[in-house]
């Protein structure tokens, strides 16, 4: 993943709107601009920070390689004052709930500004010459930890696109894989928790450890080491999944639950202790774990596990 600031200026509305960015391919003097080639070096699933009137006040993330593309339509008036051949990259937006003033915290990001090409200057005002930027990780992870302050559900967001891309790239790979199409199919459809991986699996899970839950018709086949980072083996071992209650999955599956070797439930924060004590969750042991099931476990809390 590549991170990039783009400076909307006057075609905020229009652009998170429609679902893309554009700038022209050159400037007016019809010299090469680094802001606006850079469009062409977007990538599915970079993170795009969003600022217009002096605030970030969208985050969204790529779905598609570059295309050229006219001047919008709906940018009316505004649009004669570029040239009409531009790049165009579609973008999936979420407008924050809560914008946030970048100048207000220059202080923690002065040192993270790019040293060419930088969408904000040292005093925190815009660049006015700039469009797209692309930003170092150090920064965006800063851009992330104060929008998160006032804006909780944004990082699900960014992970949920992370994993739907990850597992995208790793279908395809399998697609491409000279092996029978029936073990194509088999380890696809683990991918959503189906098919021989689930029938292993519930030859050794019964129930949701942690609700109980024993109806299967109402549990997920989740994989304790992610689909897309198992190799094909552990794609389809049943040691390395678990029988879980849809939102006890959704806080396993980002990390802010686990399970100790031993089985104690173990929690990121106190945030997370307060939901599942909101949801009575009252279950302190899940039971005991298999050596196979250990292996996977143990991978859970070394990269997933954010505690």
């Amino acid at each position: 993943m590549r991170y990039w600031w783009v400076n909307h200026k006057q075609t905020f509305k229009e652009e998170v709107r429609g679902g893309y960015i554009w700038s022209p391919t050159k400037n007016k003097d019809g010299k090469a601009n680094k802001t606006y080639t850079n469009l062409t070096l977007v990538q599915p699933g970079d993170l795009i920070f969003s600022y217009a009137d002096t605030q970030i006040k969208a985050l969204g993330v790529a779905t598609a390689e570059h295309i050229l593309a006219s001047t919008p339509a709906e940018f009316g008036s505004l649009g004669k004052q570029w040239d009409n051949n531009g790049y165009l990259v579609s973008i999936t937006w979420t407008i924050l709930e809560f914008s946030f003033k970048p100048k207000t915290e220059i202080n923690l990001l002065r040192d993270l500004l790019p040293i060419r090409h930088s969408p904000i200057q040292q005093n925190g005002n815009g660049n006015q010459g700039i469009y797209l930027a692309e930003i170092a990780p150090k920064m965006a992870a800063k851009l992330l930890e104060l929008i998160n302050i006032y804006n909780p559900s944004i990082p699900s967001f960014v992970e949920d696109f992370e994993k739907k891309y990850a597992e995208d790239n790793e279908q395809k790979k399998i697609e491409q894989k000279n092996i029978p199409k029936t073990q194509k199919e088999q380890l696809i459809m683990a991918r959503v928790g189906q098919g021989v991986f689930k029938n292993e699996l519930t030859s050794i899970e019964k129930e949701c450890r942690v609700t109980k839950v024993k109806n299967i018709s109402f549990l997920t086949a989740s994989h304790i080491k992610p689909w897309s980072k198992s190799d094909d083996t552990e794609k389809l071992d049943g040691n390395n999944g678990l029988l879980l209650s849809p939102h006890i999955d959704r806080l396993f599956d980002q990390g802010w639950i686990s399970f100790s070797l031993k089985g104690n439930i173990l929690v990121a924060d106190s945030s997370v202790l307060e939901v599942l004590e909101t949801w009575r969750i009252t279950t302190k042991n899940v039971g005991g774990f298999n050596d196979r099931q250990k292996i996977y476990l143990k991978y859970h809390l070394d990269n997933r596990f954010k505690g």
